[in-house]
């Protein structure tokens, strides 16, 4: 079951940025449209079996059961969250992914603000590290919003 976000901003905060995966449809469109296809897809195993075709019904139920379980990873995904917010003298980072909730918080001034290439085609990412501790934010941002919130960070965190 998804986390419900945070809310939207901190009062008070010097900066406070909220990433949320796009979910166009929502969850009841979502289902909708899952509904449709499934119904399609078993219709037609049903017209061939009607016509003599009967190994295409398998077939066809193979197919909705490997959909549905793409529609719930995507369900599940679809209410992931990030949130970084400067408050004070602290630099906090929390994350909803798939049900669990992570937080990291540094001390502002000892926080380094680095953009990490990707590897394998990935998007580059912006990692936070400090204390020993290294997390990287804004996997759910375009990029020039996430360059961006590096520059207002690496302003924020200057000693």
């Amino acid at each position: 079951m998804p986390v419900a976000p945070p809310p939207p901003y901190v009062p008070d905060a010097q900066l406070c940025v909220v990433a949320r995966r796009n979910d166009a449809l929502g969850p009841r469109g979502r289902w909708t449209a899952f509904g449709l296809l499934a119904s399609v897809s078993l219709g037609l195993g049903a017209g061939f079996v009607v016509a003599g075709a009967w190994p295409v019904l398998p077939w066809s139920l193979v197919e909705v059961t490997v959909l549905a379980v793409a529609f719930a990873c995507m369900a599940r995904r679809a209410g992931d969250w990030e949130r970084l917010t400067v408050d004070g003298d602290r630099v906090i980072v929390e994350r909803g992914r798939g049900g669990r909730i992570e937080r990291c918080e540094w001390n502002r001034h000892w926080l380094r603000v680095d953009i990490v290439p990707g590897r394998h085609g990935a998007r580059d990412g912006l990692r936070l590290t400090g204390g020993g501790r290294s997390v990287e934010f804004g996997e759910l941002l375009p990029a020039a919003t996430r360059d961006e919130i590096a520059q207002q960070l690496r302003r924020l965190t200057a000693r």
